[in-house]
């Protein structure tokens, strides 16, 4: 939906009093790369601020599941965790520091290498999880 007071005077028959002529949005863009030149011109193919970041959007999904975990950062920022408890991917207690792999739900995840009840890094949305779509 757009208001009327953001479209300009041409677009009524009578003209739109609210209109301001000045107002504008700017849209920046980046030379990227050169696509083409030849002796009468030369084409530029362009890019937003976000292409050149290297920004996917969204760049977070909001799900149950810890979005460190999934981006492969388990004991690293943000997770953090560096005790020596070590579980596999079901939650199940191992010894073998090689076995050791983050589920990424709070229950088999942060909670058993956190401890329940203490804050933790947790990189989800647990109550998206009672949503019904």
């Amino acid at each position: 939906m757009t208001f009327a007071h953001y479209l300009d005077a041409r677009n009524f028959p009578e003209g739109n009093p609210e209109a301001n002529p000045t107002q504008e949005k700017i849209d920046v863009y980046y030379i990227d790369s050169k696509t083409h030149e030849d002796n009468t011109a030369i084409k530029f193919a362009l890019s937003s601020p976000a292409d050149l970041q290297g920004i996917q959007i969204p760049t977070r999904q909001i799900h149950s599941l810890c979005t460190w975990c999934m981006r492969g950062l388990y004991r690293k920022s943000p997770c953090n965790y560096t005790g020596d408890r070590y579980f596999d991917e079901d939650g199940n207690p191992t010894d073998d520091p090689s076995k050791d792999a983050c589920s990424g739900l709070l229950s088999t995840g942060c909670e058993l290498r956190f401890g329940k009840g203490n804050q933790l890094p947790f990189g989800g949305f647990p109550g998206s999880a009672l949503l019904r779509r």
